[in-house]
């Protein structure tokens, strides 16, 4: 839920450490999640200056002479003066827990840099079998923190000071953040944005960029009102299926009962048992939750997406969102939206076809 007194976007500067061992999809991952950010960034803020920049860096901190295939530099390498720096340091491709230790030992360059980089405050996220790096420098002393089950014995062994047992995928201890698997990577560095950057933006773009099921299932209704699941198994399920697919219908419990083919005390009692709500309580969530994707993608007003998500009452509905989410519909899509405001539709490609006109004059 998105925190309505959290909504600063602080700048931050990202440099990607490429290593001659890194395992490249730990910095594409992080790349998609940094593109994504900055366009859906300039969707909602058009005109306004990139507050979230990044570049390609080696070992020495400096920036790669060529850009990588599918690795560029964003536009404007360095933001305001104030802004945070985070170096993102990948997982290393190293086939045994000796041979991870024989990198780090010989890259006495990378350590220098992050050594400095440490100590004029800058931030670190380290993914994988990266963690080496920081917990080399001491970075990870009293930490309580996860490791690769592969390296973690070893690491457990070599480096006393840091607490390996926790189960946890995922932390921040001072300015490190680490994540245990390359998997995450995605999650991982939303999670980071939203601590240094925007917590709005990445809980934004994480709707992009992770899997949502409820919104999968709901586009093709919303598009062509069709049904968008078949009924199956327990009660329970066939009467989920049927609140998923009557979003926007008024609610009877009778009609619930009967699609799920019990009676109405039996269906309440086994949805409380499974769900922990009630029928309406979860038809309360997804109202809310196809509200939010209205107002994300489309220009519609309150008492039309009230109707859309079954409500005739728009000031019900409204009070309805504004105790699910501590905002009110608008404050929401100012903060969430996913599309340009009317006044800038199609003014780029009218401003290019009159450039053309006047060179051909």
């Amino acid at each position: 839920m998105p925190d309505p007194a959290n909504t600063s976007n602080q700048p931050l500067h990202v440099k990607l450490l490429w290593l001659p061992e890194a395992m490249p999809g730990t910095l594409f991952g992080a790349l998609d999640v940094l593109r994504t950010a900055t366009g859906v960034a300039q969707l909602q803020r058009p005109g306004t200056p990139d507050l979230l920049t990044w570049e390609i860096i080696g070992g020495n901190g400096r920036p790669l002479p060529a850009p990588l295939p599918g690795l560029p530099a964003s536009s404007a390498r360095r933001g305001p003066r104030n802004v945070q720096t985070l170096i993102v340091m990948p997982g290393l491709m190293a086939h045994s827990a000796p041979h991870l230790g024989e990198i780090v030992a010989n890259d006495t360059v990378t350590q220098r840099m992050l050594a400095r980089h440490a100590d004029t405050g800058g931030w670190i996220a380290t993914i994988y079998s990266g963690m080496i790096y920081p917990l080399t420098l001491g970075l990870l002393d009293g930490a309580h923190c996860s490791a690769p089950w592969m390296f973690q014995s070893w690491l457990a062994q070599r480096f006393a000071g840091c607490d390996m047992s926790s189960d946890e995928p995922m932390g921040l201890h001072g300015r490190v953040f680490h994540c245990v698997a390359p998997a995450l990577q995605t999650e991982f560095m939303l999670r980071v944005l939203g601590h240094l950057h925007d917590p709005d933006l990445a809980q934004t773009v994480s709707r992009l960029l992770l899997y949502q099921q409820e919104r999968q299932q709901w586009v093709p209704e919303l598009v062509s009102t069709r049904w968008i699941g078949k009924t199956a198994d327990s009660p329970v399920y066939r009467a989920i299926g049927w609140l998923q697919a009557h979003v926007g219908e008024p609610y009877r419990l009778s009609a619930v009962a009967e699609a799920a083919a019990v009676s109405e005390r039996t269906l309440l009692r086994h949805f409380r048992q499974v769900t922990g709500q009630t029928p309406l309580d979860y038809l309360h969530t997804l109202r809310v939750e196809r509200a939010r994707m209205l107002l994300e993608v489309t220009l519609h007003g309150t008492q039309a997406i009230a109707e859309a998500c079954g409500y005739s009452d728009a000031a019900a509905f409204r009070r309805l969102f504004q105790r699910a989410m501590h905002m009110s519909m608008s404050e929401y899509r100012t903060r969430f939206a996913l599309r340009t405001r009317r006044r800038y539709w199609r003014v780029e490609g009218q401003a290019a076809r009159r450039g053309r006109s006047v060179k051909q004059d």
